[in-house]
């Protein structure tokens, strides 16, 4: 080989190996995210219905704009229920018929999707799929809690649903999650967590990604509407937030309602039956489960 062609070869080798590297590194940490999220959604639990969901009386209580609490039974759920010490670990913004009503690629993609429950959607960000729209009924075997914002303007909630909307397909920010992870759960405040405050920015800052309750306390504040008396950044803002918070109203599905008393001792009694059910297919000595004397639903029990 010739002086000048090793010459070549040296700069060419020169130029190409850290882009090579460089290469290299980003596949194996795409495959890296890829292999902690598949960790992270894999499902753990299998926590009991405190309260069966009616979704006949769901749907007719929820508005566009209630934020919904869930609680989760994947292993990031559990993540989010420990380092919060708090029951709720998702959160979504009810979005109702939103992309039935604007037409075009969206209302086409609702139908061709959810069919008949394209009119009943919730806008979320999930670790391994970004941002997507799904169905209200998705959660309708987890433990649920709806958020309503109080006073807020008409005006001001179509903001914060065009908000949400405008986010889908954006990805998850997990870097967001484990910062704050990391300030919650350090027990003093060292090194970079020194310069933490309430106004600060975690996760990578962008308009690119978000978390769950962070894109949620975005679109609020955004108009000017706060998720809690201290003026925290959106990122900063957990699920369980929403629930503390004096500005949100918890909405209850009363059978009472609809029905009166009656219609609240019937559903009663369908869920002692189901507990009752339960106990039987665990081989559990049927024992009354209700600190007032045996009714209808107590009989179902075992009573």
């Amino acid at each position: 080989m010739s002086a000048v062609q090793m010459a070549r070869w040296s700069r060419r080798t020169t130029v190409d190996l850290p882009a090579a590297l460089h290469r290299s590194f980003g596949a194996l940490d795409h495959r890296l995210r890829q292999a902690v999220a598949r960790f992270l959604n894999r499902r753990v639990t299998t926590d009991e219905l405190k309260v069966p969901n009616d979704m006949t009386q769901l749907y007719r209580r929820i508005r566009r704009g209630d934020v919904v609490l869930v609680e989760g039974e994947l292993r990031v759920s559990q993540l989010v229920k420990y380092v919060t010490q708090s029951q709720w670990s998702h959160s979504a913004l009810y979005v109702g018929d939103e992309l039935l009503r604007r037409g075009g690629p969206l209302r086409e993609q609702a139908l061709a999707n959810f069919g008949e429950r394209a009119d009943r959607l919730l806008v979320e960000a999930l670790t391994d799929e970004g941002v997507i729209a799904a169905p209200l009924a998705k959660y309708r075997a987890h433990n649920l809690r709806l958020c309503r914002p109080s006073g807020l303007h008409p005006a001001d909630l179509e903001r914060v649903i065009d908000s949400v909307v405008v986010d889908l397909g954006k990805q998850y920010d997990a870097r967001n999650f484990f910062e704050l992870a990391l300030l919650l759960l350090a027990p003093a405040r060292l090194g970079p967590l020194k310069r933490w405050t309430a106004r600060t920015c975690l996760g990578n800052c962008t308009e690119l990604q978000v978390i769950c309750s962070g894109m949620i306390a975005k679109a609020f504040q955004r108009v000017g509407y706060p998720i809690l008396p201290e003026r925290r950044h959106y990122s900063q803002i957990l699920p369980r937030d929403f629930d503390l918070s004096p500005n949100f109203q918890v909405i209850k599905a009363s059978a009472i309602d609809d029905g009166g008393v009656d219609a609240l001792d019937a559903q009663l009694e369908g869920q002692m039956e189901t507990v009752a059910q339960r106990q039987e297919e665990r081989g559990e000595r049927r024992t009354a489960c209700w600190p007032f004397s045996c009714g209808r639903g107590m009989r179902a029990a075992g009573c």
